[in-house]
C-alpha cells in the first residue's frame, strides 16, 4: 500500500522529459531530483546510462558534498532504479518497431555494480581504490534492478496504442505543446493523426498533420526528435507507471512525460470503473522559489536543498495524509517553509500535481470496455494489452493511489476517452 513517502524520478532529459534542458546540452534534470528531495522521504532516481550516473554523482562532488551522497544512501533516503534493458523504437527500411533490448550481461541478476560502477566514467571520479570501495558499499544495497521480462506487457500496450489515432495525436500534441512553450513560438497547432492498417493487419502506418522534419529542426539536434520518438515515449510512460505500481510509490515527472502518464492512468481507472471521478488534480501558485530552475542554473546548491528539506517535513506529512488533501494547507506550508528558510525572493512558483482517488476493476471488465480491432501489432497481442491495463488497475484496486507531480491534459484526455 502506498503511503506517499517515496517517489520515482527519471533523471534523463530527452524529447519527452525536460526537452528545454536537453536543448541546452544538459542530459540530466538534477533540479527535478532536488525538488523531489524536498517533498519526499525517499527519492528513487533512474539514470539511464553510466554518463548520467556520473553527472549525478559529480553534482554532489562539485558541491563538496560527496559524504552527503553516502549519507542519503546509507539512510535509505536515496535509491537507484535500473532498467537493465533498453526500450526503443528501431528503424529498418523506413519502418519503426518497438522493442525491449537486453544484452547477456544485463540479463544476469545483480549486475548494476559491474555495468555502472566499474565503468570508466564513474571510476575516473574516484582515482583511489578506497574511495571507489566506499561508493560500492553505499550503493550496493540501494539498487532496484529490473529486467525486460517484467515489462513485456508495457511494450505490447504501447504497440497497440500506436494503432490508435487519438493516442497518436495526444502523444505528439504533448511534445508540440512543450516545444512551442520553451521556444516561445506562441499558440501550438492542433495535432491530428490517422492510422492505416496493412492488408494483412500486421503493420500500421501513422500519419500526422505535422511535419516531423520541421519539428526536429525547431527542437534542435540535442533533442533528437525523429519519427520513432513518439512510439518510444508511449513505451517509456507505460514502464514508469508499472515501476511505480510495483514499488507502490508516487511519480515525480517532467513535462511532457507527465501528460502521457496521466493519460494512461486515466484510461486504466476511468474505463474500468463506475466512479465518475477517478483522478483529481491540484494546481496552485505559492510564494515559493522555483527550486528546480534555481538548482539547474546553479543558483541553489545541495546545502540549500538539504536545509530546506529539514524545514519541509510539513510538505511530506501533507502528501502522506490518506484523506482529502487540503489546498489551503499546502499553500500555508509553502509560505511558512519559505519564510523559515529565508528563501523568499519575490517569486511565485506553480505547483501542479494529480492523484488517483478511485478505480480498480477486474481484467474482464477492462477487456469489455476496450475499443479497436483484435489481433497482433508488431508482435503484440490484444490479450496481452488488456493484461497491462488489468495489471495497473489491480494495483490501484489494491490501494495503490499514486500522486504524480507534473502537468497533464485532463480536459483533452477526458474528451478522447469519451469519444
Amino acid at each position: 500500500m502506498a503511503n506517499h513517502d517515496k517517489t520515482l524520478v527519471p533523471l534523463e532529459t530527452w524529447a519527452y522529459a525536460s526537452p528545454s534542458l536537453r536543448s541546452e546540452g544538459k542530459t540530466i534534470d538534477i533540479g527535478l531530483f532536488a525538488e523531489a528531495l524536498i517533498y519526499y522521504d525517499c527519492v528513487v532516481v533512474n539514470p539511464t546510462n553510466q554518463p548520467q550516473l556520473s553527472q549525478f554523482i559529480q553534482w554532489f562532488m562539485n558541491n563538496g558534498k560527496i559524504d552527503d551522497l553516502y549519507k542519503l544512501l546509507d539512510e535509505g533516503v536515496l535509491k537507484i532504479y535500473d532498467y537493465a534493458f533498453v526500450t526503443a523504437a528501431i528503424e529498418k527500411e523506413g519502418e519503426y518497431s518497438l522493442w525491449n533490448i537486453q544484452d547477456p550481461i544485463q540479463k544476469r541478476e545483480n549486475t548494476f555494480e559491474q555495468r555502472f560502477l566499474y565503468h570508466p566514467d564513474i571510476e575516473k571520479l574516484f582515482p583511489k581504490a578506497r574511495h571507489r570501495n566506499r561508493l560500492y558499499s553505499a550503493v550496493r544495497d540501494n539498487v532496484i534492478e529490473v529486467k525486460s521480462s517484467s515489462f513485456s506487457r508495457t511494450i505490447e500496450n504501447a504497440r497497440e496504442d500506436f494503432k490508435n489515432p487519438h493516442r497518436n495525436a495526444l502523444v505528439l500534441q504533448a511534445f508540440v505543446d512543450d516545444l512551442y512553450k520553451f521556444k516561445k513560438l506562441g499558440r501550438p497547432p492542433k495535432v491530428e493523426a490517422s492510422v492505416t492498417p496493412s492488408m494483412k493487419g500486421t503493420k500500421h502506418q501513422s500519419k500526422w498533420n505535422i511535419n516531423f522534419e520541421e519539428l526536429s529542426r525547431i527542437a534542435g539536434k540535442e533533442v533528437n526528435f525523429h519519427n520513432g520518438t513518439p512510439l518510444t515515449a508511449l513505451a517509456h510512460s507505460n514502464r514508469l507507471i508499472w515501476s511505480a505500481a510495483t514499488m507502490g510509490c508516487d511519480l515525480y515527472l517532467p513535462s511532457p512525460m507527465s501528460v502521457l502518464v496521466g493519460d494512461k492512468l486515466f484510461e486504466s481507472t476511468r474505463r474500468a470503473s463506475k466512479l465518475e471521478s477517478t483522478i483529481t488534480d491540484l494546481k496552485i501558485e505559492v510564494e515559493f522559489p522555483d527550486i528546480r530552475h534555481l538548482v539547474n542554473t546553479g543558483k541553489l546548491n545541495l546545502e540549500n536543498i538539504l536545509e530546506i528539506r529539514k524545514k519541509a517535513k510539513k510538505f511530506r506529512t501533507w502528501l502522506q495524509q490518506q484523506s482529502e488533501r487540503d489546498r489551503n494547507a499546502i499553500i500555508a506550508y509553502h509560505n511558512e517553509v519559505a519564510k523559515e528558510s529565508g528563501i523568499i525572493r519575490g517569486t511565485r512558483r506553480a505547483v501542479s500535481l494529480f492523484f488517483v482517488v478511485g478505480g480498480g476493476a477486474t481484467g474482464s471488465a477492462i477487456g469489455a470496455s476496450i475499443d479497436g480491432p483484435a489481433g497482433g501489432a508488431l508482435g503484440g497481442a490484444t490479450g496481452s494489452t488488456i493484461g497491462y491495463l488489468a495489471d495497473v488497475s489491480s494495483k490501484i484496486g489494491a490501494n495503490w493511489r499514486p500522486v504524480v507531480f507534473g502537468e497533464w491534459l485532463r480536459d483533452r484526455i477526458q474528451k478522447l476517452v469519451d469519444e
